[in-house]
């Protein structure tokens, strides 16, 4: 095609767009039409005038494709270890059906002769969950031991180990050191994550460890919500903020795991089949806000007597999303989006201010949340 298409259409200005609206409105007021969602207020609508394009920081995505093509994220299933040997079995039906990764979630040291019994190590993300005190120490050296009887470099393992007291490790299942929930104050919660990773990984160093290595091993979990186009600026505000924290570190080009989880579903709804259509909304703005891994938890309360099913169907939201919606395919969809570029830079200066403040009260760890009132400004 020798000529764009869009040449055949003429430029709007953002006065244009108002006086439309104006009209359109019928003598209503355009105030009516602000909006206001996750602790953020916006704008009827945004247009190019909109986006300081000198300052996009385009750090949403840091992976490299060269490998994997386009795009790739790990498609986890949880597996709750009751029985080794149940678990296992559970586990190798998900690598089978689609899974690319398992999250176990264990109550104490399990057998890992029988747990992870022909489950192929190095093609695949195992990461572990507890919740137990004292269970980190003795659950990282037993699988250091059967990793060493296989035959099987810790460096050439994938995953992620969460729980109290979790160590991190040089090479091998990265550690989990922040998590987000889906609260209604986004600016405040971005704000409160990366205060906990910066405590952590000072906490990390006095330890002896390498600012480098923490910053590298780490992992941020987030929790999603059905606000679709507010997930998507989150995340990609969130990796914003890690990149920004890591440079006043002295490493710019560290990059945090992010792993977004959907679910659990255990609400009460009409229409119980309803957390299906969340699940894939939650799912779909967690790959278009550029997550490393996501987790769609089973839909056990949807069909209770069919196990498998309920894993199967969360499993493979994923799986359509990446081979039948091809969001694989591109790198960044969200990228050149008025409307999203705008929330992801107020998300990232606001919640960035408020980290400011909360690292003058001394970090997380020491502040109080009762009488904390951040000041969210530009």
């Amino acid at each position: 095609m020798e000529n764009s298409l869009f040449e055949d259409f003429s430029k709007h200005s953002a006065q244009d767009w108002m006086a439309q609206l104006e009209k359109d409105l019928k003598g209503q007021p355009t105030d009516s039409l602000l909006w206001k969602t996750g602790g953020v207020k916006g704008k009827p609508f945004y247009t190019a005038e909109d986006l300081d394009f000198e300052r996009f920081d385009y750090t949403h995505f840091s992976q490299n494709t060269a490998l994997l093509g386009d795009r790739f994220w790990v498609n986890y299933q949880p597996v709750e270890v009751v029985h080794e040997s149940e678990a296992n079995k559970e586990a190798l039906n998900a690598l089978a059906g689609g899974a690319s990764g398992i999250l176990f979630e264990l109550s104490e040291t399990p057998d890992y002769q029988v747990l992870l019994k022909d489950i192929e190590l190095k093609y695949c993300h195992v990461a572990f969950h507890f919740e137990r005190q004292n269970l980190a120490q003795t659950l990282v050296e037993k699988y250091r031991e059967y990793l060493k009887a296989k035959n099987i470099p810790l460096e050439e393992t994938n995953g992620f180990i969460h729980g109290p007291g979790a160590p991190l490790l040089s090479t091998g299942p990265k550690l989990l050191m922040a998590m987000m929930n889906s609260e209604s104050d986004t600016p405040l919660n971005l704000a409160l994550t990366i205060g906990r990773l910066i405590d952590r990984v000072d906490t990390l160093t006095e330890q002896g460890h390498g600012v480098e290595d923490c910053l590298r091993q780490a992992v941020l979990q987030v929790r999603l919500s059905n606000d679709f186009f507010l997930e998507i600026a989150k995340l990609r505000a969130l990796r914003r903020l890690f990149s920004t924290v890591a440079t006043g570190y002295g490493h710019e080009s560290a990059s945090p795991t992010l792993v977004a989880e959907a679910g659990p579903w255990t609400g009460e709804e009409a229409d119980p089949h309803s957390f299906l259509l969340h699940a894939t909304t939650q799912a779909m703005s967690a790959v278009i806000g550029g997550v490393d891994a996501l987790l769609v938890r089973p839909f056990y309360n949807v069909f209770p007597s069919k196990k498998s099913l309920a894993q199967r169907i969360a499993r493979n939201i994923s799986t359509i999303l990446s081979e039948e919606s091809y969001l694989n395919k591109m790198v960044d969809p969200a990228a050149g989006s008025y409307y999203i570029e705008h929330l992801t830079e107020e998300l990232f200066h606001q919640s960035f201010n408020i980290l400011q403040q909360i690292e003058q009260e001394g970090g997380v760890s020491n502040l109080d949340l009762t009488s904390f009132q951040p000041k969210t400004s530009r």
